[in-house]
């Protein structure tokens, strides 16, 4: 796989991985069926899991090593996609706070992408 193949398996797998987490985590707030079931919820992560793994490993291939880009690019993608929705499906503002840590989640991710 190249390079942008192996980048966007990697971001594919982290941002379907962030979704079903904010399933797992925030879930319960609004759907009954996550409620009623988070014995379920939490052994569904276990393929997202195994997933997450080999996207990391691959990662730290690609930066030759380093893990720093790994941590720093999932973290900014759970911050996205977190904020996102949150304010689609909790209803929650997206504050000016918010709005300046997402922008710089977009730095960080340009940063990490495109400086060799």
């Amino acid at each position: 796989m190249n390079r942008i193949g192996t980048i966007l398996f990697i971001f594919i797998v982290y941002l379907s991985s962030q979704v079903f987490t904010f399933y797992q985590l925030q879930g319960h707030s609004f759907n009954k069926w996550i409620r009623d079931n988070p014995l379920l919820m939490a052994l569904f992560g276990l393929p997202f899991g195994y997933l997450v793994i080999k996207a990391s490993r691959e990662m730290i291939k690609l930066w030759n090593g380093e893990a720093w880009p790994n941590r720093l690019i999932g973290f900014c993608l759970g911050v996205v996609v977190f904020s996102f929705m949150s304010w689609y499906l909790l209803k929650e503002p997206l504050t000016l706070k918010t709005s300046i840590c997402l922008f710089l989640c977009f730095i960080i991710l340009l940063i990490q992408i495109m400086w060799k």
